[in-house]
């Protein structure tokens, strides 16, 4: 049982039996009574007295060790024995108060869902209990909304005679919600991958705050999500390591065996590097819920990720969720593009914004033209959903081609290898015909199959071929990322992002980094849909890192996953419908994160 936890700067416990009663009296008294509320003396004396016997249970709520707000529950209940087995499987809330002056900060609603939270409420406290009670006024709303966000459902309301009023009973039966509770605290969770640019495995650590879920249906969210880094961060490949890797994806092994230890190695690689962050950062690995993992994708038709997931698990002795992508594809879509998920939830304009267009860079592309949050009761804002692709290419070629101009680079530091160069038009038009180039209905997804590395040799013999350096050719595939990511805005982006409709640009990856791709990008961009673009954004001017965003996004795909809400755009993917992707493979804490009694 979790006795201590903290939710946006509020520390919540379950109260010793030797803690002030007096203290929980008189602030119940003083906060808590209102027309709506009475508090007898007497009998709130004696139900806070048996705090000490352990029959009355108390979560409280500080804020630096000032109490803030509680809820008190105690065993038994003659009142409701009827709808119960019996008289010991009932626990009834008696009192529930938060101070005025931190009202709004969803202090009660936490309280409330955490009473019965199957880690720290009630049912985890005391199994035998199967019922949780409570009574208020039937006109105290902000009470019975509190309540009702916890996951608590009303019974019914009647004329209490007794108290001269209309009195709403409200009641949480273990195992039977009618209601989704989802999460009632935070998770600490693993982001791990490896992308297309095969430069390394990356992970990150990130602490989830609670999920705030659609009313209208529980699996989707109403809102973004909140999370926070604890560290990030990239374990390189070896040389040889990569060509491991590179000889995986090129799909020409004619031993299965092959694929079958690679599975299992890359899982081992992923599994040590987990293990290596988590002991760099001192964070306590028993705090640590779940592990998000994507794996090392070797196909895109159909898509097809390495990383055993079980290994992962059995390694690191933490839950792990991965596997996302084959849910999607079951349901008629491509599992791609996963950055439409994280770009849905948490790059969406504020109501009433003009559309974004959200852009990623790694060893390929994808881009997202993202609607504003719904307006609640616009009935056409409701109806727009996200549109996403593929367009192609990202740095995977031209990181290749710096190799080979200067093995000690990696990259093109800020561009100026490829500015230095000149764009050939003649040869950037024999790489559009490329038949990838050339489709013309969603869904796109891009795959390693789509650009192995045996097509950058066939375009480097083809510029040599035509007379042109490397520089420029490096120059060439530079605009070709620019130019194609623009041509995929102008011919799938629509009215909303076409001819001026927007200038929002939200820009991600290494590529942020290279000012002479930025100029090019946002060159084309203005030429093809007619607009003006004061500035392309960052990750860091939504307030959000861009160094981790990707190891956030499938920490987040393994989170959703575990809490069964959506983590595919099927708008995006192709898919008829939306799912929850994803296999969990229990580690030695499974016991301790049971699945949320969430709707299937």
């Amino acid at each position: 049982i979790q006795k201590t936890w903290t939710r946006r700067g509020i520390t919540y416990q379950v109260l010793e039996s030797t803690f002030d009663i007096d203290l929980l009296f008189h602030f119940n008294k003083k906060y808590g009574s209102s027309p709506l509320n009475f508090i007898p003396d007497d009998s709130v004396k004696e139900h806070l007295s048996k705090l000490a016997s352990g029959n009355a249970i108390v979560w409280g709520a500080f804020c630096d060790d000032q109490l803030v707000g509680f809820i008190s529950a105690e065993r038994g209940g003659d009142y409701w024995l009827q709808t119960a087995n019996t008289k010991d499987s009932i626990c009834f809330v008696h009192e529930f108060v938060v101070h005025p002056d931190f009202r709004g900060k969803r202090i009660g609603v936490t309280l409330t869902s955490i009473s019965v939270d199957c880690t720290c409420g009630i049912f985890a406290i005391d199994p035998s209990i199967t019922e949780m009670y409570t009574t208020v006024h039937a006109e105290n709303i902000a009470s019975r909304t509190a309540f009702v966000k916890g996951g608590y459902r009303e019974v019914m309301t009647y004329e209490d005679a007794m108290r001269n009023r209309r009195t709403t009973v409200l009641k949480f039966a273990q195992g039977t919600a009618q209601y989704p509770r989802g999460n009632s605290q935070g998770m600490l969770v693993v982001g791990c991958q490896s992308g297309n640019a095969v430069d390394g495995i990356d992970v990150g650590i990130f602490e989830f705050q609670p999920l705030v879920r659609s009313k209208s249906d529980p699996r989707a969210l109403d809102k973004s999500m909140e999370y926070k880094v604890l560290a990030n961060k990239t374990f390189s490949f070896t040389k040889q390591e990569r060509e491991y890797i590179l000889n995986l994806r090129a799909m020409r092994l004619e031993n299965g065996v092959g694929y079958a230890e690679g599975n299992y190695k890359i899982g081992e690689w992923c599994a040590k590097c987990i293990n290596s962050i988590i002991s760099e950062s001192g964070i306590d690995k028993s705090k640590i819920a779940l592990i998000g993992s994507h794996g090392q994708t070797v196909s895109g038709h159909p898509h097809w990720e390495l990383g055993d997931i079980s290994v992962i698990a059995q390694l690191t002795g933490i839950t792990v969720a991965g596997d996302f992508r084959p849910a999607d594809v079951a349901a008629g879509g491509n599992g791609t593009p996963c950055t439409c998920t994280f770009d849905s939830i948490m790059l969406r304009p504020n109501p009433g914004k003009k559309w974004r267009i959200c852009i990623n860079i790694g060893g390929t592309s994808s881009v997202t033209f993202c609607p504003p949050w719904p307006q609640h009761g616009n009935t056409l804002s409701e109806t727009m959903v996200p549109i996403g692709l593929d367009p192609g290419l990202g740095v995977f070629f031209m990181d290749l081609t710096v190799k080979v101009i200067d093995p000690d680079l990696e990259y093109d530091n800020n561009g100026d290898i490829a500015r230095s160069g000149s764009i050939k038009e003649e040869l950037l038009q024999e790489f559009l015909k490329h038949p990838y180039y050339m489709q013309s209905e969603l869904p796109i997804g891009v795959g390693p199959d789509d650009f192995p590395e045996s097509l950058w040799e066939e375009w480097r013999l083809l510029s040599q071929t035509m007379g042109f350096s490397n520089i420029d050719f490096l120059a060439t595939l530079t605009e070709l990322t620019a130019r194609q990511i623009a041509l995929a805005c102008t011919n799938f982006g629509g009215e909303h992002i076409n001819n001026g409709a927007t200038d929002d640009i939200v820009l991600r990856g290494g590529a942020c980094n290279n000012s002479y791709f930025v100029e090019r990008l946002k060159f084309n961009l203005e030429r093809l849909l007619n607009v003006q673009i004061e500035k392309i954004k960052t990750m860091e001017d939504l307030g959000l890192d861009g160094e981790s965003w990707e190891n956030a996004m499938y920490a987040m795909f393994g989170y959703l996953c575990f809490n069964n809400v959506y983590n595919f755009v099927p708008s995006c993917t192709g898919a008829a419908r939306p799912v929850v992707g994803g296999r969990i493979a229990p580690g030695d804490n499974f016991h301790s994160i049971r699945l949320k009694d969430t709707p299937m």
